[in-house]
C-alpha cells in the first residue's frame, strides 16, 4: 500500500527524535531553541493592536516549524523555515514604518523582499531606520546588518539546493549531530537579530507595563549596552 512508504518515513522520523533524545549535549541545544519560542512570543506584546501583528504571528509559526523539522532530522526544511521566520519578522518591522505596505501585504498586493529588508541605507538595520526610532543604538547597526546578511545567505543555500547545503546529510531521514549544531547556532543568530530589531523599533516608546514584561529578556541579550540600560532606569509613566 502507498501508506506503507509513509509509515516507514514516520518511523525514521521517530528514530531521529529518539537519537536526539539520547544525545544530552545536542538535546540541550535543541531544548534551548524550543524554549526561546516563549521569548519570541513575548515580543508580540510590542505589536498589540498594530497592523503588522499578523505578519509577525506567521513568522512565529515558521519558527515553530523550524524547531519541529529539526527534531525529526529534516534539516533542510528547518533552514528554509528559519529563513522565512527571519524574513517575515524583519519585514513586519520594516513595514511598520510604512503602514500602507503592511495593508497591501495583507491583501496579497505587496511582497516581502530581503533586499529592502536589509538595505544598507533604509533597511531595518540601517542607521537611517534605527536612528529614527532609537538613535542611541545606531552605532550597532553595521554589526547586525552583517550578521543578517551572513545568516540569510547560509539559509538560502538550503532553499536553492547549493552543494554546500548537503554537507553530511544523507539521502534518508537520519539524525546528524553536526547538522543539528549548525542549525541551532543559526537559530541563535536569527533570534538575536529579531530581538535587536524589535528593541530598536519599539522599545523606546513602549508602555511601562510592556517594558516590565520584557525587561529580563532584553537585559539578558542587550544589558551590556548603555542605551538599553537607560531604558529600564527611566522613571515609570504616571
Amino acid at each position: 500500500m502507498v501508506t506503507q512508504q509513509y509509515d516507514e518515513l514516520l518511523k525514521l522520523s521517530g528514530d531521529a527524535l529518539a537519537h536526539l533524545s539520547a544525545d544530552p549535549e545536542r538535546l540541550e541545544l535543541f531544548a534551548a531553541a524550543h524554549n526561546e519560542a516563549v521569548d519570541l512570543d513575548l515580543l508580540s506584546r510590542l505589536l498589540i493592536n498594530r497592523v503588522e501583528e499578523p505578519m509577525y504571528k506567521l513568522a512565529l509559526l515558521e519558527y515553530q516549524q523550524a524547531v519541529f523539522s529539526t527534531s525529526i532530522a529534516q534539516y533542510r526544511q528547518a533552514h528554509k523555515a528559519l529563513r522565512l521566520f527571519l524574513e517575515l519578522s524583519l519585514c513586519s518591522i520594516l513595514f511598520s514604518a510604512h503602514e500602507i505596505d503592511t495593508h497591501l501585504w495583507l491583501r496579497g498586493k505587496k511582497d516581502a523582499n530581503w533586499k529592502s529588508i536589509n538595505c544598507e541605507n533604509t533597511g531595518v538595520f540601517s542607521r537611517h531606520f534605527v536612528g529614527a526610532f532609537f538613535e542611541e543604538m545606531a552605532d550597532h547597526c553595521d554589526q547586525y546588518q552583517s550578521l543578517a546578511s551572513k545568516l540569510y545567505r547560509e539559509c538560502s543555500e538550503y532553499v536553492h539546493g547549493n552543494w554546500q547545503s548537503f554537507g553530511e546529510m544523507n539521502h534518508q531521514i537520519a539524525y546528524n549531530a553536526n547538522s543539528l549544531e549548525t542549525w541551532a547556532d543559526r537559530a541563535d543568530t536569527a533570534r538575536l537579530l529579531v530581538k535587536f530589531a524589535f528593541v530598536c523599533r519599539y522599545l523606546k516608546n513602549a508602555s511601562s507595563d510592556t517594558k516590565n514584561e520584557l525587561e529580563e529578556m532584553v537585559l539578558e541579550d542587550f544589558g551590556n549596552l548603555p542605551a538599553v540600560q537607560s531604558i529600564f532606569e527611566e522613571e515609570p509613566d504616571e
